[in-house]
């Protein structure tokens, strides 16, 4: 994790100097700490993905829901990463629509789920 600090740090002090003198090169230096970060954070999801492997088998779901959860995963980061761009370089309404497709996209791929949770609920007797 010091890392990460550590390269963000750099990164927002460079664009910082950068945005005086030479402010076409701070977002480049901006997306490259976060591209950098970003290729941090995926050994990190790999362990993260091993242990929720290891989890769903002790637990009597079906192994589409795991599936589920990963492109759920997936798709906040993805949004997040690039609504942060965007509002970094100063493009806020292309950030918010890119936050609500990212949230209409998680539920769409959550709809299995949600069906699967409803027809429990349903054959449930009171």
């Amino acid at each position: 994790m010091s890392k990460v600090v550590l390269i963000g740090l750099v990164a927002v002090f460079a664009v910082m100097l950068l945005k005086v003198g030479k402010p076409e090169f701070a977002l480049g230096v901006s997306l490259a700490a976060c591209v950098l970060i970003l290729l941090y954070a995926g050994g990190v999801l790999t362990k993260v993905m091993e242990d929720l492997k290891h989890l769903f088998r002790y637990v009597d779901l079906p192994e589409g829901y795991l599936k589920i959860l990963l492109k759920i995963l997936g798709v906040s980061y993805l949004a997040e990463f690039g609504s942060a761009l965007c509002k970094d370089a100063g493009q806020t309404a292309v950030s918010g629509q890119i936050e609500l497709v990212g949230k209409l996209t998680i539920l769409a791929i959550s709809m299995p789920v949600v069906t699967s949770l409803f027809e429990t609920i349903g054959s449930m007797t009171w």
